[in-house]
């Protein structure tokens, strides 16, 4: 059986094999992702598209939170899967090293609006749709991959899309395996070696339009070799698919969500950071913080003080720190504008020690100078496949509220999240997508941009603290 189709065995599998628990961790993973489509309405790449799609774009039926208007299925999965990943806050799978939610999710609940499929088929389509694109990236060794310049979610991200919508489009075995061929076809996305801009995300929307679109192919009868990952994707990638890994549970129980929204290689010197104040050390008149990392992950930082714009500063350590000490490390919104005034000097470094842990554990170590001279050091490595800590239950939900503007007290949106933390329940995801449209209207888009307030008036600032 050749390796495609082993992967649309597993996901039909993964469905089959869901517990309660999976499918409403599936739903967490649908509400976390939204989010971020939503939070990313506020980025500049979100305007860019929005003028590129008015300048291009073709008519269609559905509505997104990403663009103002209605566009065709291809544009609407693109549009959010790139607004979910552009601020680093999607949730992702360490030991695949891929983002499955901003790939499988916009491709699933977009097409399950358009076939006017209930919430339970979304569900079934988001743990196929992971259950591929995780086992291509064990498979496939995805941290290994970004040592040879390719980013494992662009190169495997259409096959987790693609088995997404297969399940909605109710896909049989042939014409799901049909459906991972095509996707395969295309297969590719170099990492970007200096500066990431708009076409590192471009990828992830191409490969979540790219895999929707071939199960719709596949639907129609268009076929393709079984084979591509066998001997073409083997040769391309130096590097022939590992066993298959086990199946004690899904693997979207393996992904974990983001605390912060910034480069994953800085979340473990934020929780260091975190550690060292827990201890009772005034790290907030720090005068120097050194961040040290593993060797490989030092490519995806900078210690930038004046990143081009918020791509750049969420790969930044000194923006990362900044956010932390104003104590908004959850805020997209700090990484928008300039950086204020009180920061720190902050340098990365090499910490060879922690190299050996890659790629189970991200870990970093933090050396801080404090005002009053002592030198303090705290070092995380984590556990669990990934070095930063994860966010679950209520804390993604808390997440979502932050990303979209929803106080605790406003109904409207309390019974949105409701809806999609039960999404098994929702008759009509398209109702609930709509729903969420009218919530977060995405023709704000065309309004003049509002500038964040000044960064050294944030009200939980751990530097103006300090300095009262």
């Amino acid at each position: 059986m050749s390796v495609l189709e082993e992967l649309a065995l597993r996901g039909r599998r993964a469905v089959d094999k869901a517990d309660a628990r999976t499918r409403s961790l599936a739903a967490l993973h649908v509400l976390d992702t939204l989010g971020c489509v939503v939070a990313g309405t506020s980025h500049p790449l979100a305007r860019q598209l929005d003028r590129f799609t008015v300048a291009t774009g073709v008519p269609g039926e559905l509505r997104t939170p990403a663009l103002p208007g209605r566009h065709p299925l291809r544009t609407t999965v693109w549009a959010e899967a790139v607004l979910a990943h552009a601020d680093e806050y999607d949730a992702l799978h360490p030991a695949a090293a891929v983002v499955p939610a901003a790939v499988v999710v916009p491709a699933a609940v977009a097409v399950a609006d358009r076939e006017g499929r209930p919430g339970r088929a979304a569900v079934d389509a988001v743990i196929a749709g992971y259950e591929v694109m995780v086992e291509a990236g064990l498979r496939f060794g995805g941290p290994r991959m970004y040592g040879a310049g390719w980013w494992p979610t662009a190169v495997l991200g259409a096959l987790g899309s693609a088995a997404a919508a297969a399940v909605l489009l109710d896909l049989g075995h042939e014409e799901t395996a049909a459906a991972l061929g095509l996707a395969a076809a295309g297969l590719g996305g170099l990492l970007s070696a200096d500066d990431l801009g708009a076409g590192h995300y471009l990828l992830a929307g191409r490969a979540a339009a790219d895999g929707a679109e071939a199960a719709h192919l596949a639907r129609v009868g268009a076929r393709a070799s079984h084979s591509l990952l066998d001997g073409p994707a083997a040769a391309a990638l130096g590097t022939s698919a590992a066993p298959v890994s086990a199946e004690a549970e899904p693997h979207v129980n393996g992904c974990v969500f983001k605390a912060y929204p910034c480069a994953r290689p800085l979340h473990a010197a934020l929780d260091a950071l975190e550690a060292l104040e827990v201890r009772g050390l005034p790290v907030a008149a720090a005068r120097r913080i050194e961040i040290r990392l593993p060797g490989a992950l030092l490519r995806f930082v900078t210690a930038d003080r004046a990143p081009a714009g918020p791509t750049e500063a969420a790969a930044s350590a000194v923006f990362a720190v900044a956010a932390w000490l104003h104590g908004a490390a959850t805020d997209v919104g700090f990484f928008r504008g300039p950086l204020p005034p009180g920061v720190p000097e902050v340098v990365l470094g090499h910490c060879p020690e922690l190299d050996a842990h890659l790629p189970d554990r991200w870990g970093a170590r933090v050396i801080v100078d404090l005002a009053d001279g002592r030198r303090v050091r705290e070092e995380v490595l984590g556990g669990g496949g990934d070095a930063a800590r994860t966010l679950a239950g209520e804390a993604v939900t808390a997440k979502f509220r932050r990303n979209v503007g929803a106080g605790d007290g406003d109904g409207d949106w309390t019974r949105w999240i409701a809806r999609c933390l039960s999404l098994d329940t929702v008759s009509d995801v398209g109702d609930l997508r709509h729903t969420l449209c009218r919530l977060a209207p995405p023709e704000r888009l065309r309004r003049p941009a509002v500038p964040s307030p000044p960064r050294n008036a944030r009200p939980h600032s751990r530097i103006r603290e300090e300095q009262a």
